[in-house]
């Protein structure tokens, strides 16, 4: 059995784009959309969820950071510092918490025909 955490901090630069609000999670380049913010955050957690667990699949922790093209890291800084003296901004920092656990069972298939070959009896009370 194995088991893996990951637990790390996303920047995340929220703007509008065709009617539309946009997620951005710079340190794996990942797009979430929707029609609010909040729905364009919830759809980034999602994918950054799909990402982890692909990753975990395929046993490859290097499928999770692909950073965003450095301009969009500039406007995530230009947007934090805003934010932090109170200005108004088009662009919105926010960051978001990734956390994650994966256990895997490696068990062979030998043992896995044993098992599925068992035969169970019901229990009665």
């Amino acid at each position: 059995m194995e088991t893996h955490l990951y637990d790390f901090h996303l920047r995340v630069l929220l703007y509008e784009e065709d009617g539309e609000w946009v997620a951005h999670a710079l340190e794996m380049d990942l797009l979430g959309y929707g029609k609010t913010e909040n729905a364009a955050v919830k759809d980034l957690q999602g994918l950054v969820e799909a990402q982890l667990s692909f990753a975990r699949q395929k046993n490859d922790d290097t499928l999770l950071a692909f950073p965003a093209p450095k301009e969009f890291f500039d406007r995530w800084e230009i947007a934090h510092t805003a934010a932090l003296k109170k200005q108004v901004f088009p662009d919105r920092s926010a960051k978001l918490e990734a956390r994650a656990i994966f256990i895997s069972l490696n068990t062979s298939l030998r043992n896995m025909e044993k098992i599925s070959r068992r035969k169970f009896e019901p229990v009665t009370g």
